[in-house]
């Protein structure tokens, strides 16, 4: 019967794999082929103030590499269009803080990877490998069961869920602007409703797809132990 020990090491591996997938699904989103997949939808709505598709693409992609800190920190407040900024002070700051954010999320994502690792070789050195696949397995399973139920969410509650998101990170009020700001003429409701559905449809692939690592584990350690 594992210890105490192995057991807060199983634990604590089950925790951790659903932060590094959901993650890893976030960070999927934040490039220019996600841009190209969601304009691209014959469903997606036109900016109704005058940006083509082009000057609405090269602006996001812009916002994008700002966010992941591919350019420097005056990126946004320094970009003119037809003479006139593209962006408010209020939109520029909100940025800022989005920037933060994900820098963080990353940071977090970093040393879930590096725990989970070493965590996970500490298992395997002490020969504790059911509990290693067990961990994988139910970290693949809790993924699962997290995602269904934001997934859900975001279906049924949107506007709640879209609301109580950004007060967990940003200060109340400073992430709602005007339909005509740049932001949302770049990143309107439906950009975000179909990004929260992609990273859930996401996320479930990479958890069912860990739960079944686990399982067939499982099953090939019963295997060899019938053998012996």
């Amino acid at each position: 019967m594992p210890n105490r020990t192995t057991k807060t090491l199983k634990l604590f591996i089950t925790l951790l794999i659903p932060i590094l997938v959901i993650i890893t699904a976030v960070r999927l989103l934040a490039t220019d082929q996600y841009l190209v997949f969601e304009y691209d939808k014959s469903s997606f709505p036109p900016d109704p103030f005058g940006f083509t598709q082009q000057q609405r693409f090269e602006l996001a992609s812009l916002n994008i590499h700002y966010v992941r800190a591919h350019l420097p920190n005056d990126a946004l407040s320094n970009q003119i269009l037809n003479g006139e900024p593209v962006y408010n002070p209020r939109e520029v700051s909100h940025m800022a803080d989005v920037r933060a954010v994900f820098q963080s999320i990353f940071q977090v994502w970093q040393v879930a990877f590096m725990l989970v690792l070493l965590t996970g070789l500490n298992l395997w050195r002490k020969r504790e490998r059911r509990a290693l696949r067990s961990a994988i397995q139910w970290g693949g399973l809790l993924t699962c069961g997290m995602i269904v139920f934001v997934g859900l969410l975001a279906v049924f509650a949107w506007q709640f869920w879209f609301s109580t998101f950004h007060l967990l990170f940003f200060e109340p009020g400073s992430w709602l602007f005007s339909y005509s700001d740049t932001l949302i003429r770049l990143f309107p409701l439906e950009f975000w409703f179909d990004a929260t559905l992609t990273i859930s449809i996401l996320s479930l692939i990479g958890g069912l797809t860990i739960a079944l690592i686990g399982r067939q584990w499982r099953i090939a350690i019963e295997k060899s132990t019938q053998k012996l």
